[in-house]
């Protein structure tokens, strides 16, 4: 099987291939799962891409998850205590996992969802995971909620993973749309990357990626940085304990440096872009609206007394609030204006048709 890796990483213990009358109810259930909540995808696509997986029935420890995706052997296992008629949030995850792997001809992975394969780097690993996490959040029907992470405070469809990567999906969620997001993670397209890069830029938007993933590490880092903790406090070496937790310390303040970068990032190139494109009215109605809206999504967080990003959102929006009003007042006079020559041009018309009138009569 080459599945030699996967298994001694993660202490795996294979009892079979999955049969295919139980490789039916999984892609039945998965299928029905995703397309009963997204009724624009493809329910044979998902079916199909499932049932060519290769699956594996496996005893997996406790404490992990109920399925591993192995996208190095292109190999989904499947704890040997999972319902398969119930298909549970950890194995939906892994099966989105399996359907987006899109190979080269000499089986090189190329894609996966909205991560991208090159000969010396993954690009948006990031962004790929909290994009499967924000579907199956959804078809759970789970509550956004309101929490603190690495001393940032916003709100997240995942408290317990990645959760500021997850609170920047929502932030470019907003100037996307949820069908192109669920598309281009179950298709593996580029839709959601085209659309972000012409809202915000090629250069910005590349450079959130890349701190979403550098986000990614880091935290896994800290998980690391802190199992180690735990065993040199348990032998209670004093200098290794203090090491840990200056790297902790440095770690997390690396993940609020890019989830601040990446927010600020977002929020000042989407509004100062729309802001441009603003030609009327209405259009100054909805730039209000969603920079009022916009408020819900924004980590902050604080020191010194000072709620960093917080003020500066509102120091942005009392500007933008000054400017608005002169850009409403400088469209109001051109619609006067208008609206007068017009009224002129009417008055002018009836005049002359007047004349013309008394010019026949006077004949």
């Amino acid at each position: 099987m080459g599945i030699s890796k996967i298994l001694k990483k993660f202490d795996i213990k294979v009892i079979g291939k999955v049969s295919k009358e139980e490789q039916i109810i999984i892609s039945d259930n998965v299928a029905t799962k995703i397309t009963n909540k997204f009724n624009f995808i493809d329910y044979g696509y998902i079916y199909k891409k499932l049932m060519r997986a290769q699956m594996y029935i496996a005893i997996i420890p406790e404490g992990m998850t109920r399925a591993i995706y192995s996208y190095e052997e292109d190999t989904l296992f499947i704890s040997d205590e999972e319902d398969l008629n119930n298909i549970s949030k950890e194995l939906l995850y892994e099966c989105i996992h399996t359907m987006q792997d899109i190979r080269d001809k000499k089986g090189n992975i190329k894609q996966l969802g909205q991560c991208i394969f090159s000969d010396y780097k993954v690009y948006a690993m990031a962004l790929n995971e909290a994009s499967i996490l924000y579907i199956t959040q959804k078809i759970f029907e789970e509550q956004i909620k309101y929490v603190e992470a690495y001393g940032i405070k916003a709100n997240t469809y995942s408290p317990n993973s990645y959760p500021l990567i997850c609170n920047i999906l929502l932030q470019l969620l907003f100037i996307s749309n949820e069908k192109t997001l669920v598309k281009s993670t179950l298709n593996s397209t580029d839709e959601f990357l085209i659309e972000g890069i012409e809202e915000i830029g090629e250069s910005s938007y590349v450079n959130i990626q890349n701190n979403l993933d550098e986000m990614l590490y880091a935290s896994e880092e800290i998980i690391g940085i802190k199992r180690s903790l735990k065993n040199n406090t348990n032998d209670g070496n004093m200098e290794e304990i203090n090491k840990d937790l200056n790297r902790i310390y440095e770690k997390e303040a690396q993940i609020r440096r890019l989830y601040m970068d990446s927010q600020m990032s977002i929020f000042t190139m989407y509004f100062d872009r729309l802001y441009n494109r603003i030609q009327n009215l209405s259009d100054i109605k909805t730039y209000k609206n969603k920079l009022q809206n916009y408020k819900e999504l924004i980590g902050f967080y604080t020191n010194d007394s000072q709620e960093y990003f917080l003020e500066y959102y509102e120091g942005y929006y009392k500007t933008k609030e000054e400017k608005l009003k002169e850009k409403e007042n400088e469209i109001k006079r051109k619609n006067d204006l208008a609206l007068t020559v017009i009224s002129d041009n009417i008055i002018v018309q009836i005049f002359n048709k007047i004349k013309e009138l008394c010019k026949k009569i006077l004949r």
